[in-house]
């Protein structure tokens, strides 16, 4: 182990502070990885307000930087290099690895979470988790690339085709990059649930032909909606404790689909009835996949950069707090605090 020091966040509880820490260094097959941004993510808020985040590393799996240093039997990246990180690690021996699902390998880590993320200087990760992004591509928006590979999955595991009418509930970052997204793989019609004005704002901006509020996402007001205007697909993105399936479920035109990427931490509610009248599908969607034989055609990380390259201005009113790693702890109560207009809150080593 090396015996340079760094500066990594650490969690002890429901507190996070930025701690030295050993700079790791880089085995057979992995790339070490000098961080220039790392998103704050609603999971890291959640795990962190229920004492969860791992306390043997630092969190964080939104992450852009450059590679720093290179273990033996690595080839296709070399130090210098502008990359984002796919937070995973695999066995790539199972029949999910085999087929690209990568998120859904029994022995699947997450960086940020089982595995050191990027909270932190540096961190180590195998090379084959890393993609090039253009050098002039602003570090927090490169970061963005993770989110935006979660919302294109769950649009291609809720069987997505251009032209079709979508609705987002939620418009956290995930959800703001689920409108992007949809808009930008030729979506005819988004609309998004929103909560806060400077949400609606944004959501506008990223292409929401229409902004439902509270009021008009309840079970009752999509279900008398879906009679004249439902949507074929509905993206559930709060997760938590909240109670959307039943308003996704409400909100489907005959034969439509909810794709569920929101992280639940308890017991959820679904109005199964409706789901048999409608003959509708709920599909769930965990991270990203890869190209691979019988899987996609590109990995869902790919598309993400290219999106991110076509979208830059768009994309760029996500980000709206800047945070040094020192100050983690202000990092995580910005993000907490909704009155600060905070969408994508970057800790910046």
């Amino acid at each position: 182990m090396s015996t340079r020091t760094m500066l990594a966040a650490k969690a002890q509880g429901m507190r996070i502070s930025a701690e030295p820490m050993p700079v790791p260094e880089p085995g057979p097959g992995e790339a070490r990885v000098r961080v220039r941004a790392c998103g704050v993510c609603g999971s890291d808020l959640h795990l962190l307000h229920l004492g969860l985040l791992p306390r043997n590393g630092a969190p964080g799996h939104e992450i852009t930087g450059e590679v720093d240093a290179l273990g033996d039997g690595v080839a296709g990246v070399a130090p210098g290099d502008t990359v984002v990180v796919e937070p995973l690690d695999t066995c790539g021996r199972c029949a999910p690895c085999g087929a690209g699902r990568d998120s859904i390998c029994p022995d699947a880590q997450l960086f940020g979470m089982h595995r050191p993320g990027g909270m932190a200087e540096y961190l180590v990760v195998p090379a084959k988790r890393l993609f090039a992004v253009p050098r002039d591509l602003d570090a927090r928006l490169a970061a963005l690339a993770e989110p935006v590979a979660v919302a294109l999955h769950g649009l291609r595991r809720g069987g997505f085709e251009r032209g079709q009418r979508v609705l987002v509930l939620g418009a956290g970052s995930v959800g703001l990059v689920s409108v992007l997204a949809a808009r930008w793989l030729g979506a005819e019609d988004v609309r998004i649930s929103a909560r806060y004005p400077r949400q609606a704002e944004v959501a506008r901006h990223l292409g929401a032909t229409r902004v439902l509020t509270e009021d008009e996402a309840t079970p009752a007001a999509l279900a008398g909606a879906a009679r004249r205007d439902g949507v074929e697909l509905v993206l559930e993105t709060v997760g938590g404790t909240a109670d959307t399936l039943r308003s996704a479920v409400a909100a489907l035109v005959p034969g439509g689909t909810v794709s569920v990427l929101g992280l639940f931490t308890g017991a959820v509610s679904v109005d199964a009835f409706p789901l048999l009248l409608k003959e509708a599908t709920l599909a769930w969607s965990n991270c990203y996949a890869r190209a691979a034989a019988g899987g996609p055609v590109r990995a869902d990380f790919e598309d993400a950069v290219d999106l991110l390259c076509a979208e830059r201005e768009r994309a760029s009113r996500l980000l709206t707090h800047a945070v040094p790693l020192a100050e983690v702890e202000r990092a995580f109560a910005i993000a907490s605090d909704k009155k600060t207009g905070a969408i994508k809150v970057s800790v910046v080593p």
